[in-house]
């Protein structure tokens, strides 16, 4: 039997051998296919594990940097509001309606019955003048703070909607309503007395030439007269006109000085998320290293064999940021809340005159009509004219960050770091300094300020549109521009003060600028390599 079963498989030891093979094979390529999928699936599972807290992260950092903004909105606020205080204007034209009104002579004895006809016209013309006067200033609250923004209609700039443009240059000439006290005055209707004809006549005689030297000594001159007039006429034009113009400098610096806030902050706080982020990794590594060093050290495999491949030198990186450092890269903000706001300013003021400086008060427009104006101080903001005569757009740079060392070294100083401190070299925080730098002379940023900026108009064209044009009148609703000056004076306090800020949100909400975020915040390939 034995030997029967021998000689079976001698004959047949080849296809049992072959057989042998396969199924060893099939089973140790079973095993590594196995092994394989485990770390495939062990892979997969760090990596969305990974990506789950690297957007955690981001999500959180993008929180932090919404915070930070409207923690320094109240200091770019103050700042704005002080610097372009329209409502000190107003006070200003307040006064006008407060101020001694001048003399006015009285009128002549032989035409005191021509002037008995034509008062009650003058005092029709004085009293419909003083009316759209006083109800500008009347509208205004003692403390000068605005109203509520859908309150248009009783503002301190409603006088425009009502006058003719012959009263918004000779409104102070109309309403200068006669000071003067009575004079005596023959009245020609007046009955005489039972006196003599001879004695009646000299009397009035008498009357009438001692009313002419009264007139003569009280009576101002009438150059005099003229010259306070134009006067007046021409300081209180050009209070409106200041109005005016600082009203939408205001509103488009408060939009450029958000916006680029906004922009610098992302920017700033992205950086500082990534090194934490990047230092949380290298601590999980180093962590997952020691690990792995001590189940060698203890297992039996390295009585006999020695492995130095885990104790090997690790490579180099980037020193962290430490919280010194730290606060002097966020302290840079100080730069545009104190003094680069201040430029913008001036570059809005000079597009807004050139623009706004011949547009009528008593002109109506559209909302496409001041979308077109604001458009236009826009370009003129964003561009310069060079030597060859052609646009090139300006990147903001001096007013996001100091230009010099020696502005540099001010602004830390003044933004608390102790001296010794903001003149010491710190290679950390001049690494952080030239990226900024970078970003910000970058293309990218360049398209993410146009898109942020055109969503900062949009917000303010909607609240126009929902608070002064009428939400229901649809896009042909036609406003004067005098009606436009309150609701804007009004949203420069809410885009600054208002809560939850509809300005910041949006911004924040803004497609690039998330995706700008996103480049920055996971731009760390270069460094592991």
């Amino acid at each position: 039997m034995l030997h029967a079963v021998t000689n079976y498989v001698h004959e047949r030891r080849r296809g049992l051998t072959r057989a042998a093979g396969y199924v060893g094979g099939a089973y140790l390529l079973g095993r590594y296919v196995v092994e394989r999928l485990e770390d495939v699936r062990t892979r997969v599972v760090q990596d969305r594990l990974a990506r789950e807290n690297l957007r955690r992260r981001f999500e959180q950092n993008q929180q932090d940097v919404a915070f930070t903004i409207m923690a320094l909105l109240p200091t770019l606020g103050a700042h704005i509001l002080e610097g372009m205080d329209v409502e000190g204007v107003t006070r200003e034209l307040q006064s006008f309606s407060k101020a001694p009104r001048p003399y006015e002579p009285a009128p002549l004895a032989g035409s005191s019955r021509a002037s008995s006809i034509e008062r009650p016209h003058r005092e029709e013309q004085d009293m419909r003048s003083e009316n759209g006067s006083i109800s500008v200033i009347s509208s205004i609250r003692e403390d000068g703070s605005p109203s509520e923004l859908t309150a248009s209609s009783s503002s301190w700039v409603d006088q425009f909607s009502t006058m003719d443009s012959s009263q918004v240059s000779q409104a102070p000439e109309e309403n200068v309503p006669s000071m003067s006290g009575p004079i005596p005055q023959p009245r020609p209707d007046t009955p005489r007395s039972n006196v003599g004809t001879d004695l009646s006549d000299s009397i009035t005689t008498s009357s009438a030439s001692s009313t002419g030297q009264g007139e003569s000594r009280i009576s101002p001159p009438e150059s005099a007269i003229s010259d306070m007039t134009s006067s007046i006429t021409k300081s209180k034009a050009e209070l409106w006109k200041e109005v005016k113009i600082l009203t939408f400098t205001r509103t488009l610096t408060i939009i450029y000085s958000m916006t680029l806030l906004s922009l610098l902050t992302h920017i700033q706080l992205n950086l500082l998320g990534r090194s934490k982020y990047i230092q949380s990794i290298i601590q999980l590594e180093q962590d997952e290293r020691m690990r792995e060093q001590l189940q060698y050290n203890t297992s039996v495999y390295s009585l006999f064999w020695g492995d130095n491949s885990l104790e090997e030198a690790e490579p180099e990186l980037e020193e962290a940021i430490n919280e010194e450092t730290e606060r002097k890269y966020l302290t840079l903000s100080w730069w545009i809340l104190h003094v680069g706001w201040k430029d913008v300013g001036e570059r809005v003021r000079r597009a807004v005159e050139e623009v706004f400086e011949g547009v009528s008060l008593k002109t109506k427009f559209t909302i496409s009509d001041l979308h077109r104006l604001i458009s236009d101080v826009r370009r003129r903001v964003e561009y310069e004219v060079t030597f060859e005569g052609k646009e090139r757009r300006i990147n903001f740079f001096s007013t996001l960050l100091p230009p010099t060392p020696e502005t540099l070294h001010h602004v830390l100083t003044q933004g608390g770091i102790p001296a010794s401190s903001a003149s010491s070299p710190d290679a950390v925080f001049h690494a952080l300094l030239d990226e900024t730098r970078t970003h910000l002379c970058s293309a990218s940023f360049e398209r993410v300020l146009e898109v942020c900026l055109d969503h900062a108009t949009e917000v303010l064209l909607a609240g126009l549109q929902r608070h002064v044009f009428g939400g229901d009148d649809g896009p042909d609703a036609r406003e004067r521009l005098a009606a436009m000056l309150p609701g804007l004076a009004r949203w420069c306090h809410l885009a600054l003060e208002g809560l939850p800020n509809e300005l910041v949100d949006g911004l924040a909400d803004v497609r690039e600028m998330a995706a700008f975020s996103a480049i920055i915040y996971s731009s760390y390939e270069d460094r592991f390599r």
